[in-house]
């Protein structure tokens, strides 16, 4: 649903620079890992909740809103300082805020990118291929987590890792093919990110979206980095000593220092993704809920995704093929290089033709 009160921010006086950095959280794609990180780096006292005055809003420290609280856990991360963005009711304004490089506007799972915010406010969401994406909501719910997994049969059940074939099978046949499930990421992407014109959205990429940057799951940290440096470059402030933000930026410069090294060697100009992980800025070891996700799809399951309700998101995004790569749709900024990078270089007297911006 969209704000009705459009007249908060008028056309003309949208900045050039927007000092404010906004967070939409888009289930089961990193955004758990986002959040923590870019909280940290603007401080937790930072962290404003978006607040859009429905019912369905968790928690508040405002005695105006109602409070659905659920657990102790979702109260520690969603019930921050909360911020209006069509109404007084909230102690913070959101325009006040929009003024601050100092904070992070938080909008959660199930609320929208709404334009309104993204005039004032630099945008950053996160996407996830969509036969990957399924795969690992099926599996988190096969874990006896989330709602879901109540309501709709077709679960895994040989735990740890949910890929014998009789949990294989239910996956595909069952679970895929349940009225909650099929067409379900289609249908949260026209929630969370606006309103029935994707095809219109196709034809302008990009631009109609009401998120600035994309952090691309399947290529974790390399555009989550991007999307800060973007929004440094048209005038945010990032904290790079914050410490997860910190411990990522060197651990790009060390594969993309590896792979610089081993193009000099071998004239291979792909940057080597092999060990990148997945949802963790700080790399560390995490229970695998499933198996490649290869594994699940058949060709007919695969066709079945690729082509269906969710096709507008391969088009969209890039995205090839079932579980398979995508097409780069906008230039990665690379971390600078390490001084032992600088120093090999040197030695070898290639240090001018070392390019760390990549497409």
């Amino acid at each position: 649903m969209m704000f009705t009160n459009v007249d908060v921010i008028h056309q003309d006086d949208v900045p050039t620079s927007k000092p404010l950095l906004a967070f939409k959280h888009n289930p089961k794609a990193g955004g758990g890992s986002i959040f923590i990180l870019l909280s940290e780096m603007k401080t937790r006292n930072n962290t404003y909740l978006a607040n859009f005055l429905k019912e369905s809003t968790y928690c508040t420290s405002h005695p105006n809103v109602k409070t659905k609280k659920k657990s102790m856990e979702e109260d520690s991360l969603y019930c921050q300082k909360e911020i209006c963005v069509n109404s007084a009711k909230c102690k913070y304004s959101f325009l006040d805020l929009a003024e601050r490089n100092d904070a992070l506007m938080y909008i959660k799972e199930f609320d929208t990118a709404d334009p309104i915010i993204q005039q004032r406010a630099f945008v950053v969401s996160s996407i996830r291929e969509p036969c990957d994406q399924f795969l690992s909501l099926w599996a988190y719910g096969s874990s006896g987590r989330g709602a879901l997994h109540r309501n709709v049969d077709g679960y895994g059940i040989d735990a740890p890792y949910f890929d014998s074939p009789r949990d294989i099978d239910a996956f595909r046949h069952t679970w895929l093919r349940h009225p909650i499930i099929k067409g379900r990421l289609a249908r949260r992407h026209h929630k969370y990110f606006g309103e029935n014109h994707f095809q219109d959205m196709i034809k302008d990429k990009l631009h109609s979206y009401p998120v600035d940057c994309w952090v691309y799951v399947d290529d974790f940290q390399s555009t989550l980095y991007s999307c800060l440096r973007e929004y440094e470059i048209q005038g945010g402030h990032v904290d790079w000593t914050a410490p997860l933000l910190s411990e990522l930026v060197k651990d790009l410069q060390k594969k993309y220092d590896r792979s610089r090294r081993l193009q000099k060697l071998d004239g291979n100009t792909a940057i080597d993704r092999s060990n990148y992980t997945k949802n963790d800025p700080l790399h560390n070891v995490q229970e695998n809920h499933h198996s490649d996700c290869s594994k699940y799809f058949d060709e007919e399951t695969a066709a079945f995704i690729r082509y269906g309700e969710e096709e507008f998101i391969y088009d969209y995004f890039g995205y090839e093929s079932c579980c398979g790569g995508r097409k780069p749709i906008n230039k990665l900024i690379a971390p600078p290089p390490t001084s032992s990078s600088l120093v090999y270089a040197e030695e070898v007297g290639e240090l001018e033709e070392l390019d760390y911006s990549l497409h």
